[in-house]
């Protein structure tokens, strides 16, 4: 793919699609399809490269980084960290301030709803529920050395470690997760507040989101805004597809999501990764 520069010669154009993973990467039962694998392997043949934008951390997409054959850094944490995949070596880095992870989790353990944060490595969790036990039912599928670290304590408000990225506030109860939310909002000049589902609510800190790490990932890697694709569906990619040269929105994606996009794709469960990227190919 070339274009004629300033100078009136020819240049490759160097383009990067960076994806959400759930409700949009992944289809409902958590898997790729080959049609994606396949379209995204032939476009690295023409200067289209591929990576992630996700809420998670490095351990739990291990597994998507080898299928997707992914060489370029991942956006972790939505946007609290940006780690190589292959050496691990992590470019960027901002994590809560520990007096205010305090008050987050007495406020989410107050309130009775369910909890849990991440390490760098870890998953961290009162007990054995949604997050939690998807992962431990996860590390029974993987070999040893790739297993997810998952801790467990009642007392995970005082028990608490330093160094951490992100917590994550789960509620059933619509008004219950609003109230919290709303409790949370004091702690505002430290935080920003974001959801990937309509049960929860994810908390990093402030200035911290995959819009920021997007950014940061172009001026590092020296992409022009213009060649980046951002894809998402829930109000975390909000701030990416803002970002983004070319925002798509899944077929999927919440109304405001696709109030936002530049384009509209099929649904993650009818490949819209591939033909959102077939799109972005002929611009």
């Amino acid at each position: 793919m070339q274009y004629l520069n300033d100078k009136g010669m020819f240049e490759i154009k160097k383009k990067i699609v960076i994806s959400d993973m759930d409700g949009t990467l992944l289809r409902s039962d958590k898997t790729i399809s080959q049609k994606t694998i396949e379209t995204v392997n032939e476009f690295r043949k023409n200067n289209i490269d591929f990576t992630i934008a996700t809420g998670r951390i490095y351990p739990v997409v291990l597994e998507t980084v080898k299928t997707m054959n992914i060489k370029k850094p991942l956006i972790l944490c939505n946007g609290a960290l940006l780690q190589d995949p292959i050496t691990e070596e992590v470019y960027f880095s901002k994590l809560l301030e520990d007096d205010i992870v305090h008050k987050i989790l007495k406020t989410a353990d107050e309130s009775g709803c369910y909890f849990y944060y991440y390490t760098k490595d870890s998953i961290c969790a009162k007990d054995l529920k949604y997050t939690a036990k998807y992962y431990y039912e996860m590390n029974k599928t993987i070999k040893q050395e790739k297993k997810i670290n998952i801790y467990l304590s009642p007392n995970l408000v005082n028990e608490r470690k330093s160094n951490i990225y992100k917590v994550v506030v789960l509620e059933e109860n619509v008004e219950k997760l609003k109230q919290v939310k709303q409790e949370m909002k004091k702690y505002d000049a430290y935080i920003d507040i974001v959801s990937s589902y309509w049960n929860n609510i994810e908390i990093v800190a402030k200035g911290v989101s995959k819009g920021a790490g997007v950014k940061f990932f172009a001026e590092k890697f020296d992409y022009e805004i213009e060649n980046i694709m951002c894809i998402g569906d829930e109000e975390n990619d909000e701030s990416m597809l803002k970002v983004a040269g070319f925002p798509v929105a899944m077929g999927n994606a919440s109304e405001n999501m696709k109030k936002i996009a530049k384009y509209i794709t099929s649904s993650n469960d009818n490949e819209g990764m591939s033909e959102a990227i077939l799109k972005f190919a002929e611009l």
